[in-house]
Order: C-alpha cells, then sequence, then structure tokens
C-alpha cells in the first residue's frame, strides 16, 4: 500500500514542475507531464513503470475521466447545447467514426498492422479533449458557436469513441469484452448489446439518480446545503459505477448526469463551490494521467512507433480531421466556413485516448495472448505519440488560426 504514496507524490511534484515550465514558456502543461513521466518512469525508474501501469488501468484512468466528464458536463448550459445540436449530432457520429475510421486504414498501410490494430486505435484517438480545449479558448476570445461546439463536442464524444471501442472489439475479439465491460444480462444479438449497454442503461440509471437527487434538493435543502458537495460526488459516481457495474458506459451515463445537474439544479453558492471542488480534482487527475500514462510506457515500442505515430498525428490534425469537419458541415449548412475550419484544426487529443490506450494490452495480459500484448505495448506507444503531437501543435497554433480565420467585417465592428 505506502509503496503507492511514492509514484503518487512524485507525480504531484512532476505536476508542478509542468506547471511552472508551461507558464515560462506559454505553452499547455500536459506535454510536459507525458515528457517527465518518461523521463523519472522508464529511464530514470524513480517511478517503477508496473506500478504506474497498475494505478493506471485500475483506478487513476477511469476513475479520473468520470471526474472530468462530471466536471465539464455540467458546465454546458442548455439553451447553447440546443444552438450546435445538429453540428454536435454530425461531430459525434459522422466526424468521430469517419476519422477513427480514416486515421485506423492510414495506420495499417503504414507499418503493415493488423486491420485490427488500426481499427482500435482509431477508435481510442477519436475523442478530443476536454481539459486541454477549455484551458486554450479561456486564453482567447473566440465567438460563441465554435467554442461551445468544441466543448460540447469533447464532453459527449468521450461516451461515443468508447462505444466505437466496443464495436471494433465486439467484431474482432468478441471473447475478450469482459476484460473491457461485462453486462449482467446476456444478449445474443450485437446490436441488441450495444443499445442496451451503451445507451440505455446509462440514460435509464442517470436520470433515475438524478430524479431522486433532484427530490432531495428540492424538499430537503436545509439539510442538504451541509452536505452539498458530498451528495452531488455520491450521486454522480453512483451513475458511473452502477452503469459500469451492469455493463453499460458509465462514460455516458456520468456525462447525462453532468449535463441534467448543470441545468436543473439552482446556481446557488453551494452548487457553485461544488463545480469548483470538481474542477481543482480534475486538475490532480489530469496530472496523474499523464505522468503514469509516460511512466508505463515501454521504451523499446516508444522508439520503434515514434516516427509513424507522429506522421499519423500530422495527417489527423491537418488533413483527416478538418475535412471531415467541413464534409460534414456540407451536410448541416447551419456553421459558417470559417467555423467549421477552426472546429476541424482544434480537435486536440488528449485525456480519454490516454485513458483508452492501454485496453488492448489490458485484453492481452488477463487473457494471456502474445499478439495481443504486443500489438498492446504499440497501440499504447502510438497513441502516446499521437498526444503529444496533438498538445504541442494544435493549442500552439489556436491564437495565429483565429486570427487568420477571422471574418473580416466582424474586424471592423
Amino acid at each position: 500500500m505506502y509503496s503507492f504514496l511514492v509514484p503518487i507524490l512524485i507525480a504531484l511534484t512532476l505536476g508542478y514542475l509542468a506547471t511552472v515550465i508551461a507558464r515560462l514558456t506559454g505553452t499547455v502543461y500536459i506535454p510536459y507531464l507525458l515528457l517527465l513521466g518518461i523521463i523519472f518512469g522508464p529511464i530514470l525508474y524513480l517511478i517503477n513503470p508496473n506500478e504506474a501501469a497498475l494505478l493506471f488501468y485500475d483506478y487513476i484512468g477511469p476513475i479520473g475521466a468520470a471526474f472530468i466528464i462530471l466536471a465539464e458536463s455540467s458546465k454546458i448550459p442548455r439553451y447553447l447545447l440546443r444552438k450546435v445540436i445538429k453540428p454536435l449530432f454530425l461531430l459525434l457520429t459522422f466526424v468521430l467514426f469517419a476519422t477513427g475510421i480514416v486515421v485506423g486504414l492510414l495506420l495499417v498501410l503504414m507499418i503493415r498492422a493488423p486491420l485490427w490494430v488500426g481499427f482500435l486505435v482509431g477508435a481510442i484517438i477519436s475523442s478530443t479533449d476536454p481539459a486541454s480545449i477549455i484551458h486554450s479558448l479561456k486564453k482567447l476570445k473566440v465567438s460563441d458557436i465554435p467554442s461551445t461546439v468544441l466543448i460540447t463536442e469533447s464532453v459527449f464524444n468521450d461516451p461515443f469513441s468508447y462505444l466505437f471501442l466496443i464495436v471494433v472489439i465486439l467484431i474482432f475479439f468478441p471473447e475478450n469484452i469482459g476484460y473491457v465491460q461485462s453486462s449482467i444480462i446476456h444478449f445474443s444479438n450485437i446490436y441488441v448489446y450495444i443499445g442496451m449497454t451503451q445507451f440505455f442503461f446509462p440514460v435509464v440509471i442517470s436520470v433515475a439518480l438524478f430524479g431522486l437527487l433532484f427530490i432531495l434538493r428540492k424538499y430537503l435543502p436545509r439539510d442538504f446545503k451541509e452536505y452539498y458537495t458530498a451528495i452531488f460526488l455520491l450521486f454522480g459516481l453512483s451513475s458511473y459505477s452502477i452503469a459500469t457495474l451492469s455493463g453499460g458506459s458509465g462514460y455516458m451515463a456520468v456525462a447525462i448526469f453532468g449535463v441534467l445537474s448543470g441545468n436543473f439544479i439552482p446556481k446557488d453558492v453551494e452548487f457553485e463551490n461544488y463545480k469548483q471542488f470538481l474542477d481543482d480534482v480534475s486538475s490532480f487527475v489530469v496530472i496523474f494521467i499523464f505522468v503514469f500514462l509516460g511512466a508505463s510506457i515501454d521504451l523499446q515500442f516508444l522508439e520503434m512507433y515514434l516516427i509513424p505515430g507522429i506522421i499519423i498525428a500530422l495527417a489527423l490534425i491537418f488533413v483527416v480531421r478538418p475535412l471531415s469537419v467541413l464534409l460534414a458541415g456540407s451536410i448541416d449548412r447551419s456553421v459558417k466556413y470559417n467555423d467549421l475550419l477552426f472546429i476541424g484544426l482544434e480537435g486536440i487529443r488528449g485525456v480519454f485516448p490516454a485513458i483508452l490506450a492501454p485496453t488492448v494490452l489490458i485484453m492481452g495480459i488477463g487473457s494471456g495472448n502474445l499478439l495481443l500484448t504486443y500489438w498492446g505495448k504499440a497501440i499504447e506507444a502510438i497513441v502516446l505519440v499521437i498526444i503529444f503531437t496533438s498538445l504541442t501543435v494544435q493549442p500552439l497554433m489556436m491564437g495565429r488560426l483565429l486570427k487568420a480565420l477571422e471574418d473580416p467585417k466582424e474586424k471592423e465592428i
């Protein structure tokens, strides 16, 4: 037990160091967390890679994702959500799946990997990062439509990216689905299984828990205030836990619960304190996720797939994602071309791909499958390189891109 305290304390120290470096350089701190994790993990061995992997795979990753999704989903007002519902739907379906499939095929052609490896990587990196996008948008005056679309997409595409991953696993490795999620009810039909576990269970569980929370808040307001944050966390994390235990998507459940709580609970001092608490916890979670991801990486695989990972990342940033967003925009036509281009070029990859990165490795180790273990390590290395490249390039170009795409008529006004 106490052996885990050392890597946790080192991770917190590295988080502070990364923040200082980021402030001095005017950049995002997450890439420095990855670099410092690699240095203090597999290079200096001050963090044991096996301990880092255990902490990351079993605890910090899934619990951290629940905290982050809960925190960010509660900030989305329903009036803005209504304004962007059509482009958001296309981003969560057409853009997410098109991006994942094209990236997967590129990877297969580049490194001669099996088709399932490409699709698994595509599913994992199809999600954008709310923490990095919101942090970058705060520094710039981005108009409502593109900023709202990017934020809502980044919150909701985490459960849809997870859905994509589940579908790929069910197609290629249905016998190993139990290592990722296991339903308490057996469904022989794959479509029924996906519908029930990814949508029906999460919706019913999150709405039921929120309904109970709302009743408590309405009829016991005085008793409620004293334990406001604790009760909110209890119900929010319960939506994740119960959905996961039932074999459903905990990420979908916690996202729905967050949106409901952010829109239908009174905005009093206690609720604002609760949101601030979630933001503070999310900051710690981000530090742990990226330090331990870097610390648990296999350097041999990182060296092998560094160049392919960078090429795939650049193709994703500058070609695949922007083209798929522009194509989706041509279907909807409710968002301006400049805003679409901005949205397409700023789909930053971060926390959720990092959390999903070890999925195949977990399947390989759990089943004793050497092929899955090998490609699991390769996938983890490739995803790390894509995340690092995305977090290094996209936040830095956001300000310049915003100026380049600014409407001349708006400048005059």
